[in-house]
């Protein structure tokens, strides 16, 4: 009796020890996980702020390999936006990021499964100090389609986004 007793204590303690157990990128997995086609048109208009990343967060995330320099800034803000299903073999999240109070950017960063990054690209921008540039995307699988505004006239250029991650200028 005495053996299956701390035969069962061993068992609950190992139980409880993997259900704390959590990974620490687990909390990517509160974010909202969207399907493709999609048109990220993030802007001082459409944006409500989110929950934002605490720095130990951020790290853990390199995003400071993403925007260097800019997240020193005491003022800027950076949260995740959303996770886009682009691909089974990599990891997307899209991040939306305050440098400033004037500017709100919108960008896709490419993990692989360890969450080191592949590759990155800036999905919409919006600057509201002069007006005179705004970006937006229609974001595929495959593709990104960015279209930028300055002063009105549109300008597109595409992005193929690679089999493993990678995004490329076409």
């Amino acid at each position: 009796m005495k053996n299956i007793c701390k035969s069962l204590t061993i068992i609950i303690f190992l139980i409880v020890g993997i259900a704390c157990k959590t990974n620490k990128y687990s909390f990517v997995n509160e974010y909202s996980v969207k399907q493709l086609p999609l048109i990220d048109s993030t802007n001082f208009d459409n944006h409500v702020e989110g929950k934002l990343l605490s720095k130990e967060e951020q790290k853990l995330l390199k995003l400071p390999s993403v925007f260097p320099d800019q997240l020193s800034n005491e003022k800027a803000k950076i949260g995740i936006s959303y996770l886009p299903k682009v691909s089974d073999n990599f990891q997307s999240i899209v991040f939306y990021f305050y440098p400033n109070s004037t500017e709100v950017i919108s960008m896709l960063v490419n993990y692989d499964k360890s969450f080191t990054i592949i590759n990155s690209q800036i999905l919409a921008y919006d600057e509201i100090s002069e007006g005179m540039l705004k970006t937006t995307s229609k974001l595929d699988k495959n593709r990104i389609e960015l279209t930028e505004y300055i002063s009105e006239n549109p300008t597109t250029l595409y992005f193929k986004i690679l089999n493993n991650g990678n995004i490329t200028r076409e």
